[in-house]
């Protein structure tokens, strides 16, 4: 299944190929089943996400917010007194969640693809792994994401231990909306951080 980045998740944007931490949004809250450390349990679709942006709660995989002319919070469905006031919206939204094992402890992980955006084009994405501590899910580490053609997820997965990523780039004569080309990667978990596989990265077309 392929994001579809037409309604999408947040992150920082970093250099392809260091080291990523975890500095993405922890998740907080679940089920008794995932309080007793079943990942596959937790209410990845409607629980609230922390990240450098602020404090999200999803519904269904989407949460929605508004700011004022002034720049206060309002309700998404705010309407300004003024006709010509102008109301800022945005989303924070996330993808369900693939599973596999990455730190090869035998336990699975959940990967989380995010897309945060604060008004206007940009879509910010990125990917949190989430492990199970103490019966609570946890960021174990992130991958980068970017901004629509600029590096922005097209999808990802788990496979053999190692995260699959493909990555959306824009060339010389693309839009930010339309890049032509996937860059694929390769990151695996590496003394306490994921790090990118930079042999291992291929240019292929978009697919039509």
């Amino acid at each position: 299944m392929k994001l579809v980045i037409a309604s999408s998740l947040l992150v920082a944007t970093a250099a392809c190929g260091g080291g990523a931490r975890a500095t993405a949004p922890i998740a907080n809250g679940g089920t008794p089943a995932a309080a007793a450390g079943d990942i596959h349990a937790v209410d990845w679709a409607n629980r609230t996400y922390q990240s450098g942006d602020g404090t999200f709660t999803v519904k269904d995989g989407a949460a929605e917010f508004a700011f004022d002319e002034e720049g206060n919070e309002v309700a998404p469905d705010y309407q300004p007194k003024d006709p010509d006031g102008y109301v800022e919206h945005g989303y924070f939204n996330v993808t369900p969640p693939r599973f596999g094992d990455v730190d090869g402890d035998g336990a699975e992980e959940a990967l989380v693809i995010h897309v945060y955006n604060g008004g206007g084009t940009g879509q910010f994405d990125g990917i949190t792994l989430y492990t199970m501590r103490g019966g609570e899910p946890v960021a174990l580490g992130e991958i980068p994401g970017g901004d629509r053609g600029d590096g922005g997820i097209s999808d990802a997965h788990i496979e053999g231990g190692v995260v699959l990523v493909e990555r959306m780039m824009s060339q010389e004569d693309d839009g930010a909306c339309c890049p032509s080309k996937l860059q694929q990667e390769r990151w695996a978990w590496k003394g306490g951080a994921f790090v990118e596989d930079e042999a291992a990265r291929r240019l292929v077309d978009m697919p039509q």
